[in-house]
């Protein structure tokens, strides 16, 4: 069975009255470490070929090889399909799903070690390798409803909340690819987030909301102030405007303390960095943003190493989170 969405729990429920609930954000890192022979580079790739003078540059951001890629079709085809963007979308799709459907189920434990150590699972992942790898899928019909921003879509498995926030196999409009789509989720973001009413006493949402502790919000992206997150398998390149968005708002919001919020942000993020030496850039920019950031060194850039690498860190996580629970 396929899983359905459905929309957000209260709040107190995800804080946990007093208890600081432990999130985590999955990015596609973990996922090559299993699907070596898939990138995102080389989808695209097999996509251009089907159509006439179409190139690529892969010295570029991926959100912009697929809008390059879109307007390439649209210009050299004599008659492009009007519904363009879903019908890459599709062909991706596909070949991700044919992958998944490749990979033994004990090839999930990676993925089983960090759904188990936190409360919630965010990831950017457009497959239910999470979810399969917690065994039971349980659906919830009633009230779902797919959203093409998916800000406050979610899955429910083993009693944990998966948000697929980039999109899922599922929902071909969902899939979030070129800036148009990163875009579109940064404006709904904001609008959840840093939406002031006279009902909030004139404040952002979600400064009301941690003042309040009620449900205002509903959205996945209220974690980065409520939970403490530890994001792994994620490059965090710029193009992540979103997520870079979120993070640079938290930020303002604490250092400026606006609004009280030194006081009512309490929660710790952790970025995990995975090479053969430190990115001193990221370290830089995350420590000027509130985030710490976490090296992992490994000898070579090779699947085998960072699969132990990722091992480590979620064997390290689990066991926080079970001395802690």
């Amino acid at each position: 069975m396929s899983p359905i969405f459905t929309k957000s729990v209260c709040y107190n429920e995800m804080r946990g009255g007093d208890n600081m609930k432990q999130s985590i954000m999955l990015g596609n890192g973990v996922n090559r470490c299993m699907f070596s022979n898939i990138s995102w580079g080389d989808l695209l790739d097999d996509i251009a070929k089907d159509y006439k003078n179409v190139k690529l540059n892969k010295n570029i951001s991926f959100p912009m090889q697929f809008e390059n890629l879109i307007n390439q079709i649209l210009d050299n085809e004599d008659d492009p399909s009007d519904d363009l963007y879903n019908e890459i979308k599709r062909r991706i799709i596909e070949r991700l799903k044919e992958a998944e459907a490749e990979l033994p189920e004990e090839k999930l434990t990676l993925h089983k070690s960090f759904a188990q150590s936190a409360d919630a699972i965010i990831t950017t992942n457009y497959d239910f390798l999470i979810e399969k790898s917690l065994d039971e899928v349980i659906l919830f019909p009633k009230g779902s409803k797919n959203n093409k921003y998916n800000i406050n879509n979610f899955v429910k498995v083993a009693g944990k909340n998966v948000y697929h926030i980039h999109g899922d196999l599922q929902h071909v409009n969902s899939i979030c690819l070129g800036y148009e789509h990163y875009a579109g989720t940064l404006q709904h973001l904001r609008g959840e987030l840093a939406k002031k009413k006279k009902e909030y006493g004139d404040k952002p949402a979600i400064i009301w909301a941690l003042e309040k502790q009620e449900n205002v919000l509903n959205t996945w992206a209220e974690k980065f102030f409520t939970d403490n997150i530890d994001i792994v398998g994620l490059g965090l390149t710029q193009s992540e405007i979103d997520i870079w968005w979120l993070i640079t708002y938290r930020a303002f919001l604490y250092y400026s303390n606006r609004f009280g919020a030194r006081d009512l942000i309490q929660n710790t993020i952790r970025y995990h960095e995975i090479s053969t030496k430190p990115d001193k850039d990221m370290e830089y920019a995350l420590s000027k943003c509130h985030v710490e950031y976490r090296f992992h060194e490994i000898k070579k850039i090779e699947d085998s190493d960072y699969f132990e690498a990722y091992n480590k860190i979620a064997e390290e996580l689990k066991k926080a989170a079970d001395s802690a629970g």
